[in-house]
């Protein structure tokens, strides 16, 4: 193995890219590089070490063992080096334009996106909501890479790249259009499972949320339609004799709106906590540390 000094430390920062992006293309945009200057530098970083990198996999690269090796090793030093750089440089929101991207789900993005459009209105800064992807794994990967600067989520299981702070815990209550026929003052147990169900099922679990939620195995329930849009499934039940569940968060926005009512659930359900996450390279970035102390603002002046 050649020492030290003899490498050329310019190669290491293209190597992580690369790993990271799976990518030459892609990690020569991120760098401001051809896509030759990315494959020559990864091919002289080959010689050196005597050990092949990458395999080509379709039109992207997959790591080989010893570059998932060289990359456990290099990553957590160039972190350090990212986060000291990251703390010194200074952010001003109202002259430093920027576009920030936040994974957040339709009940997030409802809460959320008129109350920080106000904020950023006369600031150079952009805060852009997308949809999470649907694979758990990938939005962890997103987050840890850096391609979306924060998520606000209900991430299951919070992996050692990421950090996180429980921002809001929301409850869920049962919903009926006002003139319900048979639904009126209160809601039993055998009255709820006799009535037809507008289901709302999770994307990313493919569960309805009344049994990823439930405290006890719940029993068979007829099913009027499913939904994957809370928006959707609140309308149909507005116009339907069907019911759903849905959080108190964003009922409070529709409740009115579509003449509905909500009802104490006859049976224990958690609550919904929703997460802030983000990478812990970006622990210091002042940019992403604005970020978060805004969208923590706001979900706390929802809980107020």
């Amino acid at each position: 193995m050649p020492q030290t000094k003899q490498f050329d430390l310019n190669l290491f920062p293209v190597f992580l890219a690369v790993y990271r992006c799976r990518s030459f293309s892609r990690a020569a945009e991120q760098l401001n590089l051809t896509q030759s200057s990315v494959s020559n530098a990864i091919n002289r970083l080959k010689k050196q070490v005597d050990e092949e990198l990458f395999n080509r996999v379709g039109r992207g690269v997959e790591p080989t063992a010893a570059g998932h090796d060289l990359y456990q090793q290099l990553d957590q030093h160039f972190n350090a080096i990212d986060g000291v750089v990251a703390g010194l440089e200074k952010f001003d929101p109202k002259i430093h334009q920027r576009e920030f991207y936040v994974y957040a789900n339709e009940v997030i993005m409802q809460l959320l996106q008129a109350p920080i459009d106000k904020l950023t209105a006369d600031l150079a800064v952009d805060i852009i909501f997308k949809e999470p992807p649907s694979n758990e794994e990938q939005l962890q990967s997103d987050l840890q890479f850096e391609r979306i600067d924060l998520a606000v989520d209900i991430m299951s299981q919070i992996p050692v790249a990421l950090n996180a702070v429980l921002l809001m815990r929301d409850k869920l209550v049962c919903v009926a259009r006002k003139d319900h026929p048979r639904i009126q003052d209160t809601l039993n147990i055998n009255a709820y499972f006799a009535e037809k169900h507008v289901i709302f099922k999770m994307r990313r679990s493919n569960l309805a949320i009344a049994e990823l939620y439930s405290e006890a195995v719940m029993p068979q329930r007829k099913t009027y339609s499913e939904q994957s849009s809370v928006l959707t499934m609140l309308a149909t039940a507005s116009k339907s004799d069907a019911i759903a569940i849905a959080s108190t968060h964003y009922l409070k926005e529709y409740a009115e709106l579509f003449n509905l009512t909500q009802y104490p659930l006859p049976f224990d359900t958690r609550p919904i906590e929703y997460h802030m996450i983000w990478s812990k390279k970006l622990q210091s970035n002042r940019a992403n540390a604005w970020l978060r102390e805004m969208i923590a603002l706001q979900m706390r002046a929802l809980e107020t």
